[in-house]
């Protein structure tokens, strides 16, 4: 593929646009491969991992194994291992209306830990950090106003009137992405008409590196352990008048009312810092790609948070995508091509969309049946290991389709070493 040669425009193999962990993350493997690359990103970024001495962000991820092995194959991971983070070896479901209840530990799998509780800003920095080693334009603080494809070429015209041309615009710009909206892909969804009220709480007992995960009739509770015994992330959905009350109550009327709703599972409980509240919708892009053109993350589809799955879907679908790539790398933007990422990655993501909504209508049935079946169910899995063995690879992100870069390093090798031979 000839880029023009007007020395007016910026030319690149790939654009990413935005620079969340999702975009970042491809930014890094498509360099890694020796393209080359520019990152537009609406805002400044920040790029410097948060200090041991500050409070914790109150935007954290819940890692799963296969995101743990695709960072491990971007170089990532130590970095990310060696700030602050939690890896939670233990997991507590329960029913906040009748008495079932779910329990898991890592080491009844054989695993060292079901996962990681890391902050945002923790894996951000890494990827920058890693990002220094390569020649990669960053263009922050700029939008992209116009997009337009034609000839087999993008041509991206900023917000401070930069041109850019590429073959292959990856869309990592989050939920509202522009280019989903400047490409006329359409995307299907729903308001739940709930927000999830995030915030840091500390305990007067240690959360012994377990998640906890009360569901009731107007939506699930999680406490989620961080690198400080007795300190917890929550992300407390519920209806949108209850979510505006709790965000604004006194503090220690809150921090009452917290220790009643999660039973009291880390004793009494302080409200650390702010809390915030973010509405929740889910959306599902009726297509993935165009000719040139590939969402990726959020940009595709968002999903409810009561898993946790949001960025570790985004991360499968940048596997996924670069896997394909490192294999054809002379076929940037081409649409063949471009179908195979989204015939590996759409009906995945649907499962998982659909397999939430129904844990959500599961868990919010008010109808004192549903309500008894719902109790058995629980009770019943929670003596079942196979059914059990079912719901810890769910939450080691090891279930389905994994891509190659998403597996273990034996594995990983493996795969490069056939495919290096074909």
């Amino acid at each position: 593929m000839r880029l023009a040669q007007d020395t007016d425009i910026l030319q690149y193999e790939v654009v990413i646009v935005g620079a969340g962990i999702v975009g970042l993350s491809c930014a890094l493997a498509l360099a890694k491969c020796g393209f080359s690359i520019a990152i537009i990103e609406a805002n400044q970024p920040v790029t410097s991992a948060p200090s041991q001495a500050v409070p914790f962000d109150n935007k954290v991820v819940a890692i799963t194994r296969a995101s743990e092995y695709f960072f491990d194959y971007l170089g990532v991971w130590s970095t990310i291992k060696s700030s602050r983070l939690a890896p939670y070896q233990h997991m507590k479901v329960w029913d906040s209306v009748m008495d079932g209840v779910i329990a898991f530990s890592a080491v009844d799998y054989l695993e060292d830990n079901l996962g990681y509780i890391i902050e945002q800003q923790v894996i951000i920095s890494a990827l920058w950090q890693a990002l220094q080693k390569w020649q990669i334009k960053v263009l922050a603080g700029r939008r992209v106003e116009k997009n337009h494809y034609e000839a087999q070429l993008n041509t991206l015209i900023l917000s401070d009137e930069t041109i850019i041309q590429t073959p292959l615009v990856i869309a990592a710009d989050g939920a509202n992405s522009s280019i989903r909206q400047q490409r006329g892909i359409p995307s299907t969804g729903w308001e739940y008409h709930q927000s999830a009220l995030v915030a840091t709480v500390q305990g007067t007992k240690s959360h012994d590196f377990t998640a906890y995960q009360r569901f009731a009739p107007d939506g699930p509770l999680a406490l989620l352990p961080l690198a400080s015994l007795f300190q917890s992330s929550i992300v407390w959905t519920t209806s949108l008048d209850n979510a505006n009350k709790l965000s604004t109550i006194d503090p220690t009327e809150f921090a009452q009312i917290l220790t009643r709703e999660s039973d009291a599972v880390m004793g009494e409980m302080t409200l650390v810092g702010q809390r915030f509240l973010f509405p929740l919708k889910t959306h599902h892009a009726k297509q993935y790609v165009l000719c040139g053109c590939v969402l990726v993350g959020d940009a595709a589809h968002t999903i409810h948070p009561l898993a946790g799955l949001g960025v570790n879907l985004g991360l499968l679908d940048a596997a996924s995508l670069i896997e394909i790539i490192q294999e054809h790398k002379h076929r940037l933007g081409d649409l063949a091509l471009l179908k195979r990422y989204e015939r590996q990655r759409k009906m995945y993501n649907q499962m998982m969309i659909w397999a939430m909504e129904l844990f959500k209508q599961g868990f919010g049935a008010k109808s004192p049946t549903m309500q008894r079946i719902r109790n058995i169910g629980l009770n019943w899995v929670n003596k079942n290991q196979s059914f059990k063995h079912f719901f810890v690879k769910m939450a080691l992100g090891t279930m389905g389709p994994i891509p190659y870069l998403a597996r273990k390093n034996k594995e990983r090798m493996h795969h490069e070493k056939d495919t290096a031979i074909r």
